[in-house]
């Protein structure tokens, strides 16, 4: 008995071929199915605080951002106004994590104010981009996302804790989280195209903000689903060996 042994692209299928026989006996054969690629262009956190507690306007803004890597983003804002016996403290904190190009978390925290006293003041925190991540996708699939978002336990007074907006660059367009509401949304993704998705917190307030506490936090789990296809050098491996049987039978038959 002797022993063909066909290699292709690291799958080896051993084909024993009997004397005066055309016996083909397929031992092994693994079809790996290749994984669509989520290809990550852009991502960055981008914050921004105000506080006015009648005097000046007072601002604090933080960025983190990277191309086309999925290492971890972090930003933090804290902006303090003080004017005779009012004050106004403006502050946010966000994250953004990766498993792989295809799911990953955002966390904002502490998204809100403290004010003391204040007649006519402000304090926002909805002039950022916040969260922004940019990726190309070679195959139709979904996007899902999982939400949270949710006033501190020690909100006094949560008007102006707007939610936070959703926005997507495809067809289906935005939607808006409102304080105090979880769910799920999905959207569609088509092969070939680039999207951006945009997480933007609204908190802010205007006016007699007197004395008062509230923050919200936002809490966002993304994935991206999409197919899987055949890897092409399994399927021309099976075309291969249906050849190769082929041409030893006929061998066989002229013999």
């Amino acid at each position: 008995m002797k022993n063909i042994l066909l290699l292709m692209k690291s799958i080896t299928i051993k084909i024993p071929v009997a004397i005066g026989t055309a016996l083909i006996t397929l031992v092994t054969m693994s079809l790996q199915p290749a994984k669509a690629a989520i290809l990550a262009l852009d991502s960055s956190l981008d914050l921004e605080a105000t506080a006015d507690a009648g005097g000046e306007l007072v601002t604090d803004t933080d960025f983190d951002s990277q191309g086309n890597t999925i290492n971890p983003l972090n930003a933090s804002v804290s902006a303090f106004a003080a004017f005779g016996t009012a004050s106004v403290l403006s502050q946010a904190k966000a994250s953004a994590s990766w498993l792989n190009t295809s799911q990953g978390q955002v966390v904002f925290s502490d998204v809100g104010w403290e004010t003391s006293n204040v007649s006519s003041g402000e304090a926002t925190l909805f002039n950022g981009t916040d969260w922004t991540y940019t990726f190309f996708a070679d195959t139709d699939g979904i996007f899902t996302l999982d939400y949270d978002v949710s006033a501190s336990t020690d909100t006094t007074n949560d008007f102006g804790l707007n939610g936070f907006n959703f926005i997507w660059s495809g067809f289906e367009g935005n939607t808006f989280f409102g304080l105090n509401s979880s769910g799920t949304l999905t959207r569609t993704i088509t092969a070939g195209d680039t999207f951006t998705v945009n997480i933007n917190n609204q908190a802010n307030i205007f006016g007699g903000l007197s004395t008062r506490q509230a923050s919200m936090d936002g809490n966002f789990t993304w994935k991206i689903q999409t197919a899987t296809v055949p890897e092409p050098s399994s399927i021309l491996g099976i075309l291969a060996l249906g050849a190769l049987g082929a041409s030893l039978t006929k061998k066989h038959k002229l013999n």
